[in-house]
């Protein structure tokens, strides 16, 4: 319930520039969409631009699950999030606010990347 376990460590890693790039990258993309949208859909079409907003946090959302795993800093157990999860829990630069699945606290747990 908590995040599906994981079976193949090696399969992940620690956050590199190359993953702060793309983040970057696709967080671009999104606020140059939103911006150049509004310019040419408000105020006529705002539930045109609407939706194009929330698809937008919809694909990041989706990207960010499908690109990167946790690691809880209590029993060091690596796992994944679901879509929902993902966007409802807060989060720092490199941490995120998580229950984990095996010894079932909620902590801080640290972005790794999924190669």
């Amino acid at each position: 319930m908590g995040g599906k376990p994981i079976v193949n460590a090696k399969k992940y890693g620690k956050t590199a520039k190359g993953d702060w790039f793309r983040t970057a990258l696709m967080l671009f993309l999104f606020i140059a969409v939103t911006v150049l949208s509004s310019i040419v859909l408000l105020p006529d079409c705002w539930y045109l631009w609407l939706l194009i907003v929330i698809m937008g946090i919809l694909l990041l959302v989706i990207w960010h699950t499908k690109n990167f795993a946790y690691l809880c800093p209590k029993c060091g157990e690596i796992f994944e999030v679901s879509v929902l999860k993902n966007f409802l829990s807060p989060n720092g630069i490199n941490r995120k606010y998580l229950k984990c699945p095996r010894c079932r606290r909620r902590s801080w747990a640290e972005i790794l990347s999924i190669k």
